[in-house]
C-alpha cells in the first residue's frame, strides 16, 4: 500500500475516534531516535475532560504515521536529536482545529568536554601544608 494512503487512513481513524489530542513522547541519543509512547484523548462530553483511549491501527499504517510523526519531529526541531547525548520531549497535536496544531516540549541533552593538562603541583612549596 503507498505511503500516502497510509497516512491518510491513519487520519481517517483518528477522526473516527473524535480524536482532539495526540501526545508523542519521543527520544534520541547514540546514534538513534524513536517515538516511545503515542497516546490519544478524545474530549468527554459531560466533563470536558481529555481522556486517554487505545486507537488500533492496521499494523502497516501505524508504523507510516509513526514515520510520519519521526519526520514531523526531524523536520521542526532546531538540534540534532538523535546523535551523540540526544534529546527528548513530548510533541502535542490539537486535531480540534484546521488545520492541526502542533507544539513540541524539547530537551536537549549537551556535554562537553574539557581537557585541562601541563598544569604543575609542587609537594615541596613550604606554604603547602
Amino acid at each position: 500500500m503507498e505511503t500516502k494512503l497510509k497516512r491518510n487512513l491513519a487520519v481517517q481513524v483518528i477522526k473516527d475516534h473524535n480524536i482532539s489530542k495526540i501526545e508523542v513522547r519521543y527520544h534520541g541519543g547514540g546514534d538513534d531516535g524513536c517515538i516511545e509512547e503515542t497516546h490519544y484523548y478524545v474530549t468527554d462530553p459531560g466533563s470536558g475532560d481529555q481522556v486517554d483511549i487505545d486507537v488500533k491501527m492496521n499494523e502497516e499504517v501505524e508504523s507510516d504515521w509513526d514515520d510520519l510523526l519521526y519526520n514531523l519531529l526531524n523536520d521542526n526541531i532546531e538540534w540534532d536529536w538523535i546523535n551523540n547525548d540526544g534529546g527528548d520531549g513530548y510533541m502535542y497535536i490539537d486535531c480540534t482545529k484546521t488545520p492541526w496544531k502542533i507544539n513540541i516540549d524539547h530537551s536537549q541533552n549537551v556535554r562537553e568536554d574539557h581537557h585541562y593538562s601541563d598544569i604543575d603541583f609542587n609537594i615541596e612549596d613550604k606554604n603547602f601544608f
